[in-house]
C-alpha cells in the first residue's frame, strides 16, 4: 500500500514537471519581425516622372507593433546609408543628372523589439528631365532707341525645381553661334558698350535657360518681333538733355528748341558736348535701365511740363536722381506740380525741397530777382542775372527748401512784397558735400525775357557744376 503511495506521487510530480515544461516552451517563442509596404508597388519599372517624389509606406508587425522605419536610395546600402523616420510619407527631391536617371527607393519596417523587416520594400523610380521654361517679364520691353545700356529682366522655372537650371545663354544681334553664358540664379543682365552694344548699329538679345542636365529653354528674344531690332547710340560728350515736355510748340514756349540752343551756345564753346533723349517717347520699361542711361553722363538737364506722384517718369525721378548724385552726377531739375502734389507721404524727399507752398499765375514781364545767399557761398563767380518771365504760365507752387541748400530766385510778387515766394533753389548732398542739385519750380526756359537765361546757364554748368 505504501509502494502504491510513493507510485502516484511520483506520477504527479512527473505530470507537474511536464506541465511546467510545456508553459516554458511556450513562453520561449521567438519574435516575428514586421513586413513593410510601399503605397506604389510594380513589378516593373513606373512611368518615367518628375523628380519631386511623394513616397507613401506601411509596416505590420504580427506579435507587437511598428515603431519606425528606415529608408534608403542606395542601391547596395550599408548600415549607415539608412536613415530613420517615423512617418509614412516624405517628399523627396531627386537630383537630375541626365536626361533620365532611375532612382531605387527601399524602406523597412521596425518593429517594438528592435527587429527590421529582413526584405525591404522596393521600388525604382525613372526620373524623366523637364526642360525649363524662360519668358521676358513686363520690364524688359526695350524703347526703339537707346544709348549703350540695356536691361533685361526675365522669368525662368523648371518644374524639376528652380535651382536645377544651372545657367542662361545669352546671344547677340540673332548670332546663334556665339552663346555666352551667366550664372543659374540671375535673373537681371545689364549691357553696355563693353559687353558688346556697338553704338550706331541695330541689336537683338536672344537668351535661353539651361538646366543640370543639359536641356535648354525656348529661345526668348527681345524686339520680340523677329524683323525688328532696336538701335544703340552713341552718347555724346558728359551732358545729357532729357526732354520730358509733352508738347513742343508755340503755347509751351518751344522748351525743346530753347534749351538745346543754351547748351549749345554755353558748352560747345568750352569744348564740351550733350546728348538729347526724348522719353515722352523712348521712356524704358525698367526704372534700372532708366538710370543705368543717366550713369552714362556726369551732368543732366531735365525738362518737364507737370509733376504728379503717380507719373511714371516723376518715379524714376525719385529713384534714379538720389544715385546719379551720390556717383558725383550733377542735375538741373525743372518741372512744375499739380494742384493736389503731396497730399500723401514725402514725394520730394530726393531733392532740396522741404514742401510746397501756394498756387500762383506768371505774366510777361514778371520778375526772378536773384538772392544774395548764392553770392555768399560762391563769391569767386558772377552774380546771378535777374530773370523775366517771357511767356504766360499759371498753376506754380514756391518751393520751401530743406536745410543747407541756397535760395537762388524768388518771385518778385507785388501782391505780398515782403513774403516773395522761392521758386529756384541749390541742393547740397549730404553724402558728398558737394552743390549738385539745382530744382526749379518753375519752367527755366519761360524765363527769358531778358534774353539772359544763357548767363544762367553758365554760372550753374560752368561755374558751379564745373
Amino acid at each position: 500500500m505504501k509502494r502504491i503511495f510513493l507510485t502516484l506521487i511520483l506520477l504527479g510530480l512527473l505530470l507537474l514537471i511536464w506541465s511546467c515544461s510545456e508553459s516554458g516552451i511556450e513562453n520561449l517563442v521567438v519574435n516575428q519581425p514586421p513586413e513593410t509596404d510601399l503605397f506604389v508597388q510594380s513589378g516593373r519599372l513606373l512611368n518615367y516622372t518628375q523628380s519631386i517624389q511623394k513616397i507613401s509606406w506601411d509596416g505590420r508587425d504580427p506579435d507587437g507593433f511598428v515603431v519606425g522605419f528606415y529608408y534608403t536610395w542606395k542601391e547596395d546600402p550599408a548600415p549607415e546609408d539608412w536613415t530613420f523616420t517615423t512617418e509614412r510619407s516624405l517628399t523627396f527631391p531627386l537630383e537630375i543628372t541626365g536626361t533620365d536617371t532611375i532612382y531605387l527607393f527601399q524602406v523597412k519596417a521596425v518593429d517594438d523589439d528592435g527587429a527590421e523587416d529582413p526584405t525591404p520594400a522596393r521600388q525604382r523610380f525613372p526620373i524623366k528631365n523637364t526642360p525649363p521654361v524662360i519668358s521676358w517679364t513686363p520690364t524688359s520691353q526695350i524703347p526703339d532707341t537707346t544709348f549703350t545700356v540695356a536691361v533685361f529682366n526675365w522669368k525662368a522655372t523648371d518644374i524639376d525645381g528652380d535651382s536645377t537650371i544651372v545657367r542662361f545663354e545669352y546671344a547677340l544681334d540673332d548670332d546663334t553661334t556665339r552663346w555666352r553664358s551667366i550664372p543659374g540664379f540671375q535673373r537681371r543682365l545689364i549691357l553696355t558698350a563693353d559687353s558688346g552694344l556697338t553704338p550706331e548699329s541695330p541689336h537683338s538679345f536672344l537668351i535661353r535657360a539651361v538646366d543640370v542636365a543639359g536641356s535648354k529653354s525656348n529661345i526668348i528674344r527681345m524686339p520680340e518681333d523677329p524683323t525688328k531690332f532696336w538701335y544703340v547710340k552713341e552718347p555724346k560728350g558728359r551732358y545729357l538733355l532729357i526732354d520730358d515736355y509733352e508738347v513742343e510748340g508755340p503755347t509751351s514756349g518751344y522748351p525743346d528748341a530753347t534749351y538745346k540752343t543754351i547748351l549749345e551756345n554755353v558748352l560747345v564753346p568750352q569744348g564740351e558736348n550733350f546728348s538729347y533723349w526724348n522719353i515722352e517717347e523712348l521712356f524704358p520699361a525698367s526704372i534700372i535701365q532708366f538710370k543705368e542711361t543717366m550713369m552714362l553722363f556726369d551732368r543732366v538737364i531735365w525738362y518737364t511740363d507737370i509733376s504728379q506722384e503717380t507719373d511714371e517718369h516723376f518715379i524714376a525721378a525719385q529713384v534714379a536722381i538720389p544715385d546719379f548724385n551720390n556717383r558725383g552726377g550733377k542735375i538741373i531739375y525743372s518741372t512744375m506740380f499739380t494742384e493736389s502734389f503731396g497730399a500723401q507721404g514725402d514725394p520730394l524727399a530726393f531733392s532740396p525741397v522741404d514742401s510746397l507752398v501756394g498756387n500762383y499765375r506768371f505774366f510777361p514781364g514778371s520778375i526772378y530777382y536773384p538772392q544774395t545767399e548764392f553770392q555768399e557761398v560762391f563769391p569767386d563767380l558772377p552774380p546771378l542775372p535777374e530773370l523775366k518771365v517771357s511767356k504766360f504760365f499759371a498753376g506754380v507752387k514756391a518751393l520751401v527748401p530743406k536745410g543747407g541748400a541756397v535760395p537762388l530766385y524768388r518771385f518778385d510778387d507785388p501782391s505780398n512784397p515782403p513774403e516773395d515766394p522761392m521758386f529756384i533753389i541749390l541742393g547740397r548732398n549730404d553724402n558728398t558735400g558737394e552743390y549738385d542739385f539745382v530744382f526749379s519750380a518753375t519752367p527755366l526756359h519761360q524765363l527769358n525775357g531778358n534774353n539772359n537765361l544763357e548767363e544762367f546757364f553758365d554760372i550753374i554748368l560752368n561755374g558751379v557744376f564745373k
